[in-house]
């Protein structure tokens, strides 16, 4: 579900179902001109669809950090994990289609989950069926916490 599906007055209901939380992270710079910029947020969508779909009552898609500065990354995605979690979400995870962002360890992250547009050899639902793979084993706690 994406978190302005949910009403106030649903929350406590829904509240135990929904306990993981994806945190999108588009990895702009501001220097994208509209196409670059609709071209990363079309990838972006692939990578959520592979989760939100299959997943959806389960899991809430909070807003994008669409821009993320040099040096910042690691510290402000790991701070709204943090936050996050805080806010009662037991997983928490990271979803990109950002080279850059993918390379990075966010500690307080469950999972970050990225797909690789660059990778011909690797075909791109391949890689969102993983994304649910993945997903499970954290929950039944058969895989560690990346």
């Amino acid at each position: 579900m994406k978190f302005s599906d949910i009403k106030e007055e649903e929350w406590d209901e829904l509240r135990p179902y929904l306990d993981t939380c994806l945190l999108p992270a588009t990895g702009l710079t501001g220097v994208e001109q509209p196409w670059e910029a609709t071209l990363e947020l079309s990838k972006l969508r692939d990578a959520l669809d592979a989760l939100e779909i299959p997943y959806k009552g389960r899991v809430v898609t909070y807003p994008a950090m669409h821009y993320l500065f040099s040096g910042t990354e690691v510290s402000d995605i790991d701070q709204a994990c943090k936050k996050m979690r805080e806010a009662g979400f037991r997983y928490v995870v990271v979803v990109t289609a950002n080279e850059q962002i993918a390379s990075l360890c966010v500690p307080s992250a469950d999972l970050l989950l990225a797909l690789d547009f660059q990778d011909d050899s690797v075909e791109i639902r391949q890689q969102q069926r993983q994304f649910g793979v993945r997903m499970e084993r954290v929950w039944s706690g058969t895989a560690p916490v990346e």
